[in-house]
């Protein structure tokens, strides 16, 4: 699956290379973390095979986020959800939290889809507990909707959408 890149404002989001994968592991120490970012069925501790299996790499489309500094900043995942763009596994560099890059990350990945695809509207999952992801998301224009019929752990989640910004 071939992936573009997108540059905007000293920040580039390119499609997720296998060096970046060790690094990435690093970002959850413990199983508390992979879980509140994969789920419940993410193994810990993980290998890089059962990290790479577990996050689907070979069926989602897959970016890391870098600054002008180049460091990584934050990698996001995103698959066709019931007609949407679905952003999945969506994490910030744990030692940059909070200066902008989880934001950033979700508004190229949004940005990239909106011009290769003809999705109306974006969707995603978030524990209810994880308020700064939650409010990072409704300050992007996501609201709750209705849970899906088919998606687990709808006590312990929020179902969020958005519509497309692109013009028509």
């Amino acid at each position: 699956m071939t992936l573009q890149s997108l540059q905007d404002d000293g920040w580039t989001l390119s499609p997720l290379v296998d060096a970046e994968i060790t690094e990435i592991m690093t970002w959850f120490p413990s199983a508390e973390s992979v879980n509140i970012w994969g789920g419940p069925n993410f193994r810990f501790p993980f290998t890089g095979e059962t990290f790479r299996e577990d996050c689907r790499l070979d069926l989602m489309r897959s970016w890391t986020l870098r600054h002008t500094d180049k460091q990584l900043a934050a990698f996001g995942q995103a698959y066709e959800r019931d007609g949407r763009g679905h952003l999945a596994r969506l994490v910030s560099n744990p030692g940059l939290r909070r200066q902008g890059a989880g934001r950033r990350l979700i508004e190229m990945i949004i940005a990239l889809l909106e011009e290769t695809q003809a999705y109306d509207e974006y969707s995603l999952f978030v524990y209810r507990d994880n308020t700064p992801a939650y409010r990072c998301y409704l300050s992007l224009g996501f609201a709750v909707q209705d849970y899906p019929d088919d998606a687990p752990m709808p006590e312990k989640c929020y179902f969020l959408t958005r519509k497309t910004t692109r013009r028509r």
